[in-house]
């Protein structure tokens, strides 16, 4: 049943039903109060309890990143990334009860994100972060958002078709010079972090994750313990790789690299490369010649896991060698990363 009273802050109204708890409201007119307890009365009558208690109106998307991040992340194999990008997603809409999150928020956010230079992959794992965390509000913590789950109605970036992006000659000398130079962003490993990942086609999140305890530099390999297929993978290390390894400070914690997560090091690429095309400009304004457009344009990090993966094939290894450097499960996955050079191929042929 409905009680009304009158009070200094307004008419409050409170609902009572046996074997569902009491809620209770404040409001200036005694007509809104009564249609609220009327509406409260048809959902009790329902039983939509989630309904009833309100979370969505109490709880903040902080309250629900926190227990999310501490729970059911902590079991995925990219719990660093997932929790940078829920973190990423809680400085956004932190202070938001997941009532008042909509969809044109979430859109505004992609929006943002974009013009700071994420790619649309990355701005898409962001928008999926957000997703799930309302996702385990709803399941877990049995909230229910009026709404619904904004993020899985916005319109995501276009990741576009497979990329077969390689390294133009000379891209990677300039990049590695980008990397001696610059107080901003100069950190122990931005050098060695991108010989690695030529080296070794280790992915992004493998790379910041390795710990100097699973490396071995006398046999030349290094252990991956966690990977994202899930299964671990020992990886070959090239002399170059080895050389650039035994250039790094060791760290106290024990990690190689001392970037927390994906998006951190993100920032220090995007300037980095920055960097290296100033360079390049400058060398052709002072030799006079055209710069190319194309060069370093839309290079991304992951670009050099498929510069690795193609070098590994020019290099001669076998299509189980190269796998097990790699880490694809299946012909087609590697053939997706795999795109040797035409005219290396035709040498080959001669």
């Amino acid at each position: 049943m409905a009680y009304f009273e009158q009070r200094k802050t307004g008419w409050l109204a409170q609902v009572r039903r046996k074997g569902m708890p009491s809620i209770s409201r404040t409001f200036d007119l005694k007509v809104d109060a009564e249609a609220w307890a009327r509406e409260v009365e048809r959902e009790a009558q329902r039983g939509n309890v989630a309904a009833l208690r309100q979370d969505a109106q109490r709880t903040t998307v902080a309250d629900v990143v926190a227990r999310y991040v501490a729970g059911p992340v902590q079991s995925l194999r990219s719990a660093r990334d997932v929790s940078a990008r829920c973190k990423r997603a809680a400085d956004r809409f932190g202070a938001y009860f997941l009532a008042n999150v909509r969809a044109a928020d979430v859109a505004a956010w992609r929006d943002d994100l974009l013009r700071e230079g994420y790619s649309a992959q990355s701005v898409v794992h962001h928008i999926n972060a957000l997703s799930a965390v309302l996702a385990f509000a709803q399941r877990d913590l049995s909230i229910d958002l009026p709404q619904g789950n904004p993020c899985r109605v916005i319109r995501k970036p276009s990741t576009g078709s497979a990329r077969n992006r390689r390294l133009k000659p000379g891209e990677l000398d300039y990049l590695l010079r980008a990397t001696d130079s610059g107080r901003a962003d100069r950190m122990p490993g931005l050098r060695q972090i991108i010989i690695l990942a030529v080296e070794t086609s280790m992915r992004l999140g493998e790379l910041l994750a390795l710990q100097w305890q699973h490396v071995d530099l006398k046999a030349h390999t290094a252990h991956l313990p966690r990977t994202k297929n899930g299964e671990a993978r020992t990886v070959a290390l090239s002399s170059v790789a080895v050389t650039a390894l035994q250039a790094l400070p060791r760290r106290l914690d024990g990690r190689v690299f001392g970037w927390a997560a994906a998006d951190s090091f993100e920032k220090t690429w995007v300037r980095s490369k920055a960097r290296a095309h100033a360079f390049y400009e400058a060398d052709c304004s002072a030799d006079g010649v055209r710069p190319d457009p194309a060069f370093l344009a839309d290079l991304r990090f992951h670009d050099l896991r498929h510069e690795a993966t193609s070098r590994l094939f020019e290099k001669g290894l076998g299509i189980m060698e190269v796998a097990s450097m790699t880490g694809h499960k299946s012909l087609s996955m590697l053939k997706r990363y795999t795109h040797v050079d035409a005219a290396k191929l035709a040498k080959k042929l001669r």
